[in-house]
């Protein structure tokens, strides 16, 4: 049998042994497969952090790869499980909307409703589907089976509305606080694509970005560039979202702000 690489993204955190029985069950089907823990610490219940976790995190994968994400407060409930194909990768989920940043870079993605119940553990539990549906199928998939054993085809899967920059008047944008990291840092709406295109546009080539009674004008190239405590600067993140930092300290706090925030940024 190959070796297949499954991700996991949960909410579980590390304190209970949820994420150990998913591997568990997956070893026991594929002893072979290679489980890489991407992130556990997803805010507990937060469908849009776990969306944007896992959009910004899926492609530095190798080819093939099974992402199993589990963070699923309507467990036992009406919601479907799924299983997602696209031409480069598979993702096995609840339909809650946690894959909306999958579809949105992702529009030839097939969706499967998990259905096939002798794929799934003889037993299920209403309130750890993640052991006994999600980690089922992503180790049957990673031995070579086909999705379309699974279940059926569906094309009227969740989706949520992904934040973008909107035009307010000429010139000025408002964006959105879409996530913070471990570092407090904010990440913006506003991609690279855009802030580049916008301001080459820009009479002046200026730009100054506004949160809360706060004014940013000043593009950085590393944190540390950015050395005097209580300053606010903006930076490309990894993710080449643009990020409103503090050196060394934590800007959500400073400038009192939280994911669904919303700013304006002017160019001039």
């Amino acid at each position: 049998m190959p070796e297949q690489i499954i991700t996991l993204t949960t909410d579980f955190g590390l304190q209970d042994p949820f994420v150990g029985v998913m591997k568990g069950v997956i070893l026991k089907i594929n002893p072979n497969a290679c489980i890489v823990d991407l992130c556990h610490k997803i805010t507990a219940y937060n469908i849009q952090e776990a969306s944007f976790v896992i959009g910004s995190s899926y492609k530095f994968f190798p080819e093939q790869t099974i992402h199993v994400v589990v963070v699923d407060p309507g467990v036992g409930g009406e919601r479907r499980p799924i299983l997602v194909k696209t031409p480069h990768y598979y993702f096995v989920a609840p339909d809650n909307g946690v894959l909306s940043y999958v579809y949105h870079e992702q529009p030839e993605a097939h969706v499967f409703h998990l259905t096939k119940e002798q794929y799934f553990r003889s037993e299920i539990s209403s309130t750890f589907h993640g052991r006994d549906i999600f980690a089922h199928i992503a180790a049957w998939l990673s031995t070579g089976l086909s999705p379309n054993l699974f279940g059926p085809k569906i094309q009227d899967q969740l989706k949520l509305d992904i934040p973008q920059v909107h035009c307010v008047s000429p010139n000025i944008f408002e964006y959105q606080i879409i996530h913070i990291d471990n570092f407090g840092n904010l990440v913006t709406s506003i991609k690279e694509d855009f802030f580049q295109r916008a301001l080459s546009q820009a009479p002046n080539k200026n730009f100054f970005l506004e949160i809360r009674t706060h004014r940013i004008n000043c593009l950085y190239t590393y944190y540390g560039s950015l050395s005097e405590a209580g300053h606010v600067g903006v930076i490309f993140g990894s993710t080449k979202n643009l990020e409103i930092f503090t050196y060394q300290d934590r800007a959500d706090q400073l400038l009192h702000v939280k994911v669904g925030d919303k700013g304006k940024i002017t160019f001039s």
